[in-house]
């Protein structure tokens, strides 16, 4: 009997790692959601920081003449202005406030991947996205499948049986 009640204990309590002294929390959809909205962003956000006030045309034009003035201020603009970007994104992820992702000595660099890594063993996102492909692969066999056979088709390959 104690068993069993420790096992359905451990079931119902929260899927979490402690890294860097911060609990790294198994997340809602709704937290994840939102997060993932942040992700969608950032490239958009890193370009706008990078390439201020510019369009897609602008940003490509000027790469295709890039010289090494040009790239010390590209470097420049991503030293400053992505690992602000990374870090909302990392405390929307983790639950950590922003200001402790950027000032904490505790966390460093090193401990930004660690605290990643946490962040997708709780959340199970491997597991989410070998089932997302998985499901995909089931999706378009069975289109695949369904293309290849129309009613009409099976009406004119079966043979009229008369009795």
């Amino acid at each position: 009997m104690n068993y069993f009640k420790k096992v359905v204990r451990n079931l119902s309590l929260s899927n979490s790692r402690k890294v860097r002294g911060y609990e790294i929390k198994r997340m809602p959809i709704g937290a994840y959601i939102v997060a993932m909205e942040k992700l969608q962003n950032f490239p958009a956000e890193a370009m706008e920081a990078m390439f201020p006030g510019m369009d897609a045309d602008a940003i490509l034009k000027q790469l295709k003449t890039i010289d090494t003035a040009l790239l010390g201020q590209l470097a420049m603009r991503a030293f400053t202005a992505l690992p602000k970007h990374a870090s909302a994104l990392i405390s929307a992820l983790t639950g950590i406030p922003e200001d402790k992702v950027l000032n904490d000595p505790n966390i460093g660099l090193d401990g930004l991947i660690e605290i990643t890594g946490a962040w997708i063993e709780v959340n199970g996102i491997e597991n989410f996205f070998k089932a997302a492909r998985d499901l995909m692969e089931k999706v378009k066999t069975q289109a695949a499948g369904s293309k290849g056979s129309s009613p009409q088709a099976s009406q004119s390959e079966s043979p009229n049986v008369s009795s």
